[in-house]
C-alpha cells in the first residue's frame, strides 16, 4: 500500500499549493527521513498557512493503525486531492470484478448407426457362404457369383476402420478421444474385444485343427502352428495364414493394425476437410500399387483367384502374401478411418461454414453441400453405391469385367463401400435422426435399422468365427471321414442345414458367452494388468 510523504517543493515557495508525493512503503513500520531543510516552507494544503519543519517532521511519521486506516487515509486524500483523477485513482484502489467467463459448449455426443451393424451381417454371410459353396455346386457361373470373398472381405476391414474412428475421436474436434491414450491400455481393450470366443473356439474345436494338422504336418509343426495361431500371428506367414481356423487370419490381421492405430488417429484426427481428401488419394494409391506389382509380376491382370486353384496360379505364395498382408490391411483400415473423419468434421466450426443445429438440439456447423446431400434424394442415397458394389460382383461373374479380385477390391468395391457406410452416416444423422418423430419417415438407413437385422448384425462376429470349424466337421474329408464315415459334399442339399447350424450356433454363442458380462469383465481386467506392465 502507498503512503504519503509530503515534501516541500519550488511550487510552495512560489506559493502554490505543493501535491502529495506517493512513495511506496515496505512494510508498516516507521521509514526514516532527512530532516525537513528549513530553508524550504512548506504550506498547509487546507489553509495556505506555513508549516513548521516539526509539524512537516510529525506528519511524515507513517501510521502504525494496519492496512485498512492507510486504505481509508487513502482514499480521503485522493478525495481532496486536485492533481489526481478520480477515475484513475478510483479504479487503482477498488478494481471492478471480472465478469464471469462464458460455460463452455456442451459436448456433442455421436449418435448411433444401427445400419453399419446391419451392414456387417450382409458382409458376413457372402463369405460364409462363398468359403464352403463349392461344397454343394460345381456351376462355374454361380462359383463366380459367390466366391469373389477376397474382393467383399476389404470391405471387413474398412468398415473396422470407420468404426474405430468415430468411436475413438472427438465429433466437432481436431483430436483423437482420451481413450486411446495410454496405447497399451487401448490396444489390449479393443483385442479383448474378439480375443475370448477366438479362444473359444481354439478350445472346443482344437481337437478338429490337431487331428486334421498332425496327419498332414507331423507333431513338431502341429506344436508350432498351435502357437502362432494362439499369439495371432498366423497372417505374417503367407503359407500358413489359414492354418486350423482359416478365416481368423483376418484377426491377426487386424492385431497388427491395432497396434498402430493410437499412433495414426491423433495425426488423421487433426486433419481437415483438404488434409483427409488428400491422405484418402494417398491410401488409396499405397494400396493399388502393390496389386498392381502383384498383376505385372505374375501376368495375373485378369485372374479370378476366388476359383482358381494354388496349382493353377503361376505365383500362389505371392497371391498369399498380398492378400494376407497385415501392412496392405492396415492401409485398408486406415482408409476407413479418413472416411470416418471426413463426415465427423462437419461439425466443426471451420471458416466459410454455417451453424445449425444437430440431432440433440445443440449447435453444429454443417455446410450447404452437407445438408444437400443428406437430403435422402437418390442422389445421395446409400442404394447407389450398393447398386454399383452389386453390379460389380454379378459383371465379375457373368465375366463382363475380367480384372483380377486384387484389383477389383482397390479400384472399385472399396471406394464404392466407402462412399456407402458415409452416406449411411450421413442420411442417419442429419435425416433420420431430426425427421425421426415425423409420421411415415423412412430412408435406406431405417430400414436397415430394424431390431432383427441389428441382431443379426450383433451375432455376425459369432457366425466368422464358428462358420469355419462347423465347414470342416463336415467338408473337410480327413475330419468328415473320420467322425461321419463320408463327406457330406455328396449331399448338395445339406448345405442350407449346414448354414442354419452356424446360424444357431451363432446365436446361442452370443446370447450365453458374448453377452456374460463375468467373462466379458474377466478378460478385459486381464487384458488391462498386462498392458499395466508396459
Amino acid at each position: 500500500m502507498a503512503r504519503p510523504t509530503p515534501r516541500a517543493s519550488t511550487r510552495a515557495r512560489a506559493g502554490e499549493k505543493d501535491p502529495i508525493v506517493w512513495i511506496p512503503a515496505r512494510s508498516d513500520r516507521a521509514v526514516r527521513r532527512p530532516p525537513v531543510s528549513r530553508a524550504r516552507v512548506a504550506v498547509d494544503r487546507a489553509s495556505g498557512a506555513p508549516r513548521s519543519p516539526a509539524r512537516l517532521r510529525a506528519r511524515a511519521r507513517p501510521r502504525r493503525d494496519g492496512a485498512l486506516h492507510r486504505l481509508a487515509s487513502t482514499a480521503d486524500r485522493v478525495s481532496s486531492s486536485s492533481a489526481a483523477s478520480p477515475n484513475d485513482d478510483a479504479a487503482a484502489i477498488e478494481p471492478p470484478s471480472p465478469s464471469p467467463s462464458p460455460s463452455p459448449p456442451a459436448k456433442k455426443k455421436r449418435a448411433f448407426i444401427p445400419a453399419l451393424d446391419s451392414t456387417r451381417f450382409f458382409l458376413i454371410t457372402y463369405i460364409a457362404v462363398g468359403h464352403f459353396i463349392a461344397c454343394c455346386t460345381k456351376d462355374p457361373l454361380t462359383l463366380r457369383m459367390l466366391s469373389q470373398v477376397n474382393v467383399v472381405v476389404g470391405a471387413f476391414f474398412v468398415i473396422s476402420g470407420y468404426v474405430v474412428a468415430y468411436t475413438c475421436t472427438e465429433l466437432g474436434e481436431y483430436r483423437a478421444s482420451p481413450r486411446i491414450s495410454p496405447a497399451p491400455a487401448f490396444i489390449l481393450s479393443r483385442v479383448m474385444g474378439y480375443y475370448p470366443l477366438y479362444l473359444l473356439a481354439q478350445v472346443v474345436f482344437g481337437w478338429v485343427f490337431v487331428y486334421a494338422d498332425n496327419l498332414y504336418n507331423g507333431p513338431i509343426a502341429t506344436v508350432f502352428h498351435g502357437l502362432i495361431t494362439m499369439t495371432l500371428t498366423q497372417a505374417w506367414f503367407p503359407a500358413h495364414a489359414e492354418l486350423w481356423n482359416a478365416p481368423t487370419w483376418f484377426l491377426s490381421a487386424l492385431t497388427f493394425a491395432t497396434v498402430a492405430l493410437p499412433f495414426c488417429l491423433p495425426s488423421i484426427a487433426s486433419w481437415k476437410k483438404k488434409g483427409l481428401k488428400t491422405a484418402m488419394i494417398a491410401l488409396t494409391a499405397i494400396s493399388l500399387i502393390a496389386k498392381v506389382a502383384y498383376s505385372y509380376d505374375t501376368g495375373g491382370w485378369f485372374f479370378m483367384e476366388g476359383v482358381m486353384s494354388p496349382k493353377t496360379h503361376p505365383s500362389w505364395l505371392f497371391w498369399n502374401a498380398q492378400r494376407f498382408s497385415p501392412f496392405a490391411a492396415l492401409v485398408e483400415i486406415l482408409i476407413g478411418c479418413v472416411a470416418a473423419r471426413s463426415v465427423m468434421v462437419r461439425e466443426c466450426a471451420d471458416k466459410g461454414e454455417e451453424k445449425g443445429v444437430n440431432e440433440n438440439g445443440e449447435s453444429s456447423t454443417v455446410t450447404d453441400t452437407d445438408t444437400n446431400n443428406a437430403s435422402g434424394w437418390m442422389a445421395s442415397s446409400p442404394v447407389v453405391p450398393l447398386l454399383g458394389m452389386a453390379f460389380v460382383l454379378i459383371a465379375r461373374g457373368f465375366e463382363w469385367l475380367t480384372l483380377n479380385d486384387g484389383l477389383t477390391r482397390g479400384l472399385f468395391f472399396i471406394p464404392l463401400f466407402v462412399s456407402f457406410i458415409k452416406r449411411i452416416h450421413v442420411q442417419t444423422v442429419y435425416v433420420d435422426l431430426p425427421n425421426a418423430a415425423k409420421e411415415g419417415h423412412k430412408s435406406f438407413s431405417t430400414m436397415m435399422s430394424h431390431k432383427w437385422l441389428t441382431y443379426l448384425g450383433a451375432i455376425s462376429f459369432p457366425i466368422y468365427i464358428l462358420h469355419g470349424p462347423i465347414g470342416q466337421i463336415f467338408y473337410k474329408r480327413a475330419v468328415a471321414s473320420k467322425l461321419w464315415g463320408t463327406v457330406f459334399t455328396k449331399y448338395p442339399e445339406f448345405f442350407p442345414a449346414y448354414l442354419a447350424i452356424v446360424l444357431l450356433a451363432a446365436v446361442v454363442v452370443h446370447e450365453k458367452f458374448m453377452k456374460n458380462k463375468a467373462i466379458q469383465g474377466w478378460f478385459q481386467e486381464r487384458g488391462q494388468a498386462i498392458a499395466a506392465k508396459f
